[in-house]
């Protein structure tokens, strides 16, 4: 097969479109026209692959302003770009009324990637990415300035160097919260500037420098929009993690599910809620310290002790009473388990009752092979800062 050489390929010629000539050249910015010619040079026909010509060399400006040339001609419906590293230039045939070849987005998204290079400084958007930006707009249901917003939003948190699935994600987001319109947008933006800053906020406090994930702000998110917690709350929750190594949101999440479910979504619900944590805890501790008990309750037996107090309305001075009564048994929290049981059942709601009701059970048949103390046993006389320890008014009787 025979092969034919150019002498010399710069004695060429270019064609240019007459369509080119006059309706593009006399709007394009300085320079712009001469990186589309050079451009066109080399690609022989319209259609043909770039290569060869070093074009920011010949005309003496740099990558990112060689860029920014055909992102103005890739708006204007003349070239695509295919690539952005390194930059690949397609052009496409020139007419009056041609647009964007086949299967790309019509002239109609001119202004809009215009605005969109504008807000992206030196980043330069492919066809492909365009081609995604586009159809925000047709699924969507965005207006044109309302897609500008998203990327630019999503350039500024991701950097210039976002990439696509990141756009993506960033636009599904609005569209799920139901963003169309510029305003909208705007409004939006300011929701997530102040969930960004609480999230924020809580890092600093655990001498976190870092920005939140967004697993964390979906987290604060949820806490305060969706469960209603002041954020008063969430901070003053933090204080129930100093045990903990590393404090985290997920840790924290489980500390404001137990508050929403008791109710404590306010600054006041939540303080009262301590207060009764707290009384819960030092009625557990006095209670095992009565029945001799020489170490902390476990979970169980602490959860047990609430529901006496709590669910069974069982008075703090009778649970005290049943720890003293069994501080000689083998088993003492189980021996207070079974007299309370035993009273709660017989309707016992105060320590006379209590120990008429053991009286009764000794002098019983059945009982009179095996006695216990309680019936024998003298009320303690409990001082009211005893009381007053685990929440107890003696007034309110």
């Amino acid at each position: 097969m025979p092969v034919f050489l150019k002498r010399n390929p710069l004695l060429d010629v270019t064609a240019v479109s007459n369509v080119f000539l006059l309706e593009y050249m006399p709007k394009a910015p300085e320079g712009f026209t001469k990186a589309y010619l050079l451009g066109l040079m080399q690609t022989g026909a319209p259609g043909a692959e770039v290569a060869g010509l070093d074009v920011s060399g010949v005309l003496g400006v740099s990558e990112a302003e060689l860029a920014r040339a055909f992102a103005y001609w890739q708006a204007a419906g003349l070239v695509r770009i295919v690539s952005d590293a390194p930059l690949t230039v397609e052009y496409l045939p020139a007419g009056a009324s041609s647009g964007l070849a086949a299967g790309d987005a019509p002239r109609k998204y001119a202004s809009l990637v215009a605005a969109l290079q504008d807000v992206a400084g030196t980043r330069v958007f492919s066809g492909h990415e365009l081609s995604e930006i586009y159809d925000w707009i047709e699924a969507f249901r965005f207006e044109e300035a309302t897609a500008v917003l998203c990327v630019k939003d999503c350039l500024a948190r991701c950097g210039a160097r976002a990439k696509l699935w990141q756009m993506n994600a960033t636009a599904k987001r609005w569209a799920d919260a139901g963003v169309a319109t510029p305003e909208e947008a705007e409004r939006y933006l300011a929701l997530e500037a102040q969930r960004s800053a609480g999230a924020q906020r809580l890092l600093r406090r655990w001498k976190r420098s870092r920005a939140a994930t967004e697993d964390e702000l979906a987290l604060y998110t949820k806490w305060t929009e969706e469960w209603g917690f002041d954020e008063s709350v969430i901070f003053d929750a933090c204080a129930e993690m100093t045990s903990a190594a590393q404090p985290s949101f997920r840790y924290l999440d489980t500390i404001l599910k137990t508050y929403r479910l008791n109710g404590a979504v306010t600054a006041e619900a939540a303080a009262e809620l301590r207060r009764a944590r707290d009384a819960a805890d030092e009625l557990a501790r006095m209670l095992f310290e009565r029945a001799g008990i020489r170490r902390t309750p476990t979970l169980a037996q602490h959860e047990q002790i609430d529901a006496w107090h709590d669910k069974w309305h069982m008075d703090a001075e009778l649970l005290l009473y049943a720890a003293d009564e069994s501080r000689a048994a083998a088993q003492p929290f189980a021996n207070i388990k079974k007299l309370v049981t035993a009273w709660y059942g017989a309707n016992v709601a105060t320590v006379a009752a209590a120990q008429e009701f053991e009286r009764k059970k000794a002098a019983s048949p059945a009982a009179q092979v095996k006695r216990t103390r309680a019936h024998n046993h003298h009320q303690r006389a409990y001082s009211d800062e005893e009381l007053a320890k685990i929440g107890i008014d003696l007034l309110e009787d």
